[in-house]
């Protein structure tokens, strides 16, 4: 599994609940993120060295744990690879369906709200229904530091939902990683009558059915390993408790 950094973490998480017994590898593409203003060849270029140097690790299955990654660059990675590579998409298909005022907003990186992909997504899935796209920006940069309620969080989370309070959104979609970790100050300043539309629990379904019937390796206890493209792993093993409540090693892999 891997993302442009630690925002993968809210799919780490739907995954490890799911199948308690796999063996899990997290990489946080670091050295790169944020993915947000980089080119869709960069991107996709990217994606696909690092997929490959999981499947060079023996990974069995890939979770491309990230909407921008998944949206420059899995077409070109399940072209390349011969095991299962799962990616993730904002939920514009349930929350466009679900929705009552016919108006919802998606929250995503520049990258993917500028894509080709969130472009058919919309023209597939939205129907009649009004989609209004907002980067959020910063946010990316928030959770990577593990600042999820400071004041100045407080203000580029508010910068982009606030206004949305006056637009008849019914449905805000988390179109990025990162973003369940901020879900709490959204929701505080959404309110209760906005639905927080989160493809994690989705995703960790799509892999236990394509991992059904296998068993995972023997060893026992399901490990985890956390590595990233940063030459520093301490600030991600400083961060993870924030995110996932536990502490792991982290280690580094600088790659190409």
């Amino acid at each position: 599994m891997f993302d442009s950094g630690l925002g993968g973490l809210s799919i780490w998480q739907a995954v490890t609940r799911a199948l308690p017994d796999w063996p899990v590898t997290y990489l946080a593409d670091q050295a790169y993120c944020p993915y947000g203003p980089r080119s869709q060849v960069e991107i996709a270029a990217r994606t696909l060295a690092i997929c490959r140097y999981l499947a060079d690790q023996g990974a069995s299955l890939i979770v491309i744990a990230c909407n921008t990654a998944t949206s420059a660059g899995v077409d070109h990675v399940r072209a390349a690879l011969s095991i299962p590579v799962v990616g993730v998409e904002p939920a514009i298909k349930p929350a466009a369906a679900a929705s009552r005022s016919g108006r919802i907003s998606v929250l995503a990186t520049e990258a993917m709200l500028k894509s080709r992909r969130f472009e058919s997504l919309v023209r597939r899935h939205a129907g009649d229904v009004d989609v209004l796209p907002r980067p959020g920006v910063g946010w990316v940069e928030k959770v990577e530091a593990g600042d999820l309620t400071s004041p100045d969080t407080r203000r580029l989370i508010s910068e982009v939902v606030t206004p949305l309070l006056s637009e008849n959104v019914d449905h805000i979609v988390l179109g990025c990683t990162h973003y369940p970790f901020l879900a709490p100050l959204i929701r505080e300043m959404a309110g209760d009558g906005i639905v927080l539309d989160d493809p994690a629990e989705a995703i960790a379904r799509r892999v236990v059915t394509l991992i059904n019937g296998k068993t995972p390796s023997a060893t026992a206890g399901a490990p985890y390993r956390f590595l990233t493209t940063s030459g520093d792993p301490h600030p991600m093993a400083a961060v993870l408790p924030a995110l996932i409540g536990h502490r792991y090693a982290v280690e580094s892999r600088p790659l190409p």
